[in-house]
């Protein structure tokens, strides 16, 4: 019964994290001339980016779809490994943040929401694997 709970909890929030993902991406792929206002305009002189657009492209579907798949395998039974798809996204969330923080050398309160969130995944994917 623990583990259907832990199971569950690990889908939900995955979703939670596209969900949130998909919503960003659009947002940056839709910006007015490709100026995301959520992020400082310096920071794209720092990017190999000229605007937001590609930057959402990776959102949606790296962070997005990356994580509905690690939601769909967290809900499917028998499934002994359904933790492994979101703790590598958690991991990749984690690092992009860790990069970002380097390349830019200055560290938002979006940089820690992040930071947060993908610490929060990877904590429950450990909690799924020490059932």
């Amino acid at each position: 019964m623990k583990e259907k709970i832990r199971m569950n909890r690990l889908g939900i929030y995955d979703l939670v994290l596209a969900v949130g993902a998909i919503y960003m991406g659009v947002m940056m792929i839709s910006s007015n001339n490709g100026v995301f206002t959520e992020y400082p305009k310096e920071w794209l002189s720092k990017f190999p980016f000229e605007n937001w657009i590609l930057p959402g492209i990776i959102a949606v579907v790296l962070f997005g779809l990356g994580n509905i798949i690690a939601a769909i395998l967290s809900f499917r039974k028998g499934n002994s490994k359904f933790w492994l798809p979101s703790a590598i996204m958690g991991g990749l969330l984690f690092l992009s943040i860790i990069t970002q923080v380097i390349v830019i050398g200055e560290c938002y309160m979006a940089t820690v929401e992040f930071l947060i969130l993908s610490i929060i995944q990877l904590y429950l994917c450990r909690a799924a694997f020490t059932r």
